[in-house]
């Protein structure tokens, strides 16, 4: 049996991991969470995260255990790129939920002046199951995030890991379960695809995706035929803009660090580099100087575990665009069989926007760097990819900012990469092949619940329940004529008629008494 080791004071124990569902019992295990979701439901908020809190110091107990199950050869890597935005998007739920998901009374600025003495209460509630399909690449955090919002905001969740990635969730599971998660709450699916649509097919109050493009086209196509919501955090090929002010070392350094982070296999890992023909070739110099001192330090290549379609595809585009006038600047061609490590990325120069490297989604360490004439041009160039999950702007602060309120992405970082967007506070939001709605955040945490509206009315004064009477068109045209007029002074000019309108009919229903 698979178990979770956890260092204690007297020595070391072990736990039974949580057990994984298969496809043929799907259809069970959802019952079996909606009937305990009702009961997780009904407990309040801050009970719900004290729960948390106790999964959280649990895991910092056993953060090198859950690092190690996560399959990377570099530990550390795992602790910061998993483990520890992991146990921070905790806290934050700790410290935030309960202001994220309160019940809000709806300011009465905008209320309609016939409407007078309504109010208005805003309550979010859980939605009921959710299902999370989880990424390959991120299978601890990402997926992670999604399951402890779910739970913090009242819901059951089917978790179906990818392939070969449902040890860190069984791992997660168990430690929740000691925390004190009631069982049978979160139920962790076989990692097939099959188990994943069987999800689907039994029914789920949302589903919540971290994929490829490929992923999300093939869920949306099942979810087509039925009332089911959805969030899908799809693939990218993140721009990055060198403005004329940008420091070329920095810009260096952190290309360098995207390359490399988790084998470049990460959504927001530098792909297309705009740079003005003037910089590119002292960007590129301090590229492979950069490239160069890890090399002589015994950190040149990149590791990483890519499937046979992943090169495939990965050679198709890059000789594609060799042979339309790109220049290869750095690294080779990568062999189908070659499956764990790439002596050095693949720097691309002279690439076109319309090239194929330009514009699909390669979860591998491919840099292709465009010439632009200046940052209208970089802009342009840039939105003719189908991606937009992402970017980094490179130069001085105004200059940045004022680029970067005009990138289309859904997350931009200024001077710097990646690494700030595991801040527990930014949310996610892809646009266009990069998927739609919020992960992660606040507004991820508010896609896990519905709004529900509850008006309280005036406890008298319903006209709308009286039979029509012939004063009625001559009064609510007197109410548009003053509610909707251009200032207050048109408004106060017309309210006269308002109160003769109102006047008539009043005497109206009296004499029909």
């Amino acid at each position: 049996m698979l178990t979770l080791a956890s260092a204690s004071s007297g020595g070391v124990q072990t736990e039974p991991l949580a057990g994984v569902v298969s496809s043929g019992n799907v259809s069970e295990a959802s019952a079996e969470i909606r009937r305990v979701q009702r009961e997780w439901a009904a407990v309040p908020l801050r009970q719900r995260l004290r729960v948390l809190r106790r999964l959280r110091l649990l895991m910092a107990e056993n953060a090198a255990v859950l690092a190690a199950g996560v399959g990377r050869a570099a530990t550390a890597e795992s602790l910061s790129a998993e483990v520890l935005p992991l146990l921070d998007a905790i806290r934050y739920l700790e410290r935030c939920a309960v202001r994220v998901l309160r019940e809000r009374r709806v300011r009465r600025a905008g209320r309609p002046l016939w409407l007078w003495g309504t109010r208005i209460i805003s309550r979010p509630e859980p939605l009921g199951v959710v299902l999370v399909i989880g990424p390959s690449n991120y299978p601890l955090f990402l997926p992670g995030v999604q399951l402890l919002q779910a739970l913090a905001a009242g819901n059951g969740v089917l978790m179906k890991p990818a392939p070969g990635c449902a040890g860190p969730m069984r791992q997660l599971l168990t430690l929740a379960m000691e925390a004190g998660l009631p069982v049978g709450l979160v139920q962790v699916l076989e990692d097939t695809v099959s188990s994943g649509l069987e999800a689907i097919r039994c029914g789920v109050d949302k589903v919540l995706l971290t994929g490829s493009a490929n992923t999300g086209r093939l869920v949306a196509e099942r979810l087509a035929g039925v009332p089911t919501p959805c969030v899908m955090e799809l693939s990218g090929c993140d721009a990055v803009f060198v403005l004329a002010d940008a420091d070329p070392e920095v810009v260096a350094d952190c290309l360098w660090f995207g390359l490399r982070l988790n084998g470049s296999r990460t959504c927001l890992a530098p792909r297309r580099v705009f740079v003005r023909a003037e910089q590119a070739d002292s960007l590129l110099e301090c590229l492979r100087n950069r490239m160069g001192m890890a090399q002589r330090c015994g950190g040149m290549a990149v590791t990483a575990q890519w499937p046979a379609d992943v090169l495939v595809r990965v050679r198709r585009v890059v000789t594609e665009a060799l042979q339309q006038g790109a220049l290869l600047r750095s690294g080779r061609l990568p062999e189908v069989n070659e499956k764990s490590i790439l002596e050095t990325p693949i720097l691309l120069d002279f690439v076109r926007p319309e090239m194929a490297v330009a514009r699909e989604d390669l979860f591998f360490p491919v840099l292709s760097f465009l010439r632009v004439r200046d940052d209208e041009d970089a802009l342009r160039q840039s939105a003719e990819c189908p991606y937009a999950l992402a970017a980094t702007v490179f130069g001085s602060p105004r200059n940045a900012l004022r680029i970067a309120g005009r990138v289309d992405a859904g997350t931009v970082v200024l001077n710097d990469m990646i690494a700030a967007t595991a801040d527990p506070r930014v949310s996610f939001e892809g646009r266009h092949a990069s998927g739609f709605g919020a992960t992660r955040g606040a507004e991820g945490l508010l896609q896990l619940v519905q709004i529900k509206q509850i008006i309280r009315t005036r406890p008298f004064f319903r006209p709308h329940l009286q039979d029509p009477g012939p004063c009625d068109a001559e009064l609510l045209e007197n109410l548009i004529r003053v509610e909707h007029a251009s200032w207050l002074g048109q408004r106060l000019w017309r309210l006269p008629g308002l109160i003769r309108a109102a006047w008539q009919q009043w005497k109206w229903r009296q004499e029909q008494c």
